[in-house]
């Protein structure tokens, strides 16, 4: 990142469905992005983090998906 540049964040309650079957649900950064579709359709990113809490005391956890395995996204807000 250059020096005077910001990294916009903006988190969305989301839930992903992957081509496996597999469903991730948590909070996706959409940076600068209006809206999630958005963001999946015109990012130049190949993936997509999603952060989720594993339960009361447990840690973080991030799932890395590969946009192209997205078959559908939907957010909670």
């Amino acid at each position: 990142m250059v020096e005077g540049d910001k990294y916009e964040i903006h988190y969305r309650n989301a839930t992903i469905k992957t081509s496996d079957g597999s469903t991730v649900t948590g909070k996706i950064n959409i940076t600068s992005f209006p809206r999630l579709s958005d963001m999946l359709k015109h990012t130049t990113d190949k993936f997509v983090t999603v952060f989720s809490e594993e339960g009361e005391g447990s840690p973080r956890r991030a799932t890395i998906i590969n946009r192209e395995y997205i078959v559908w996204a939907e957010t909670e807000d």
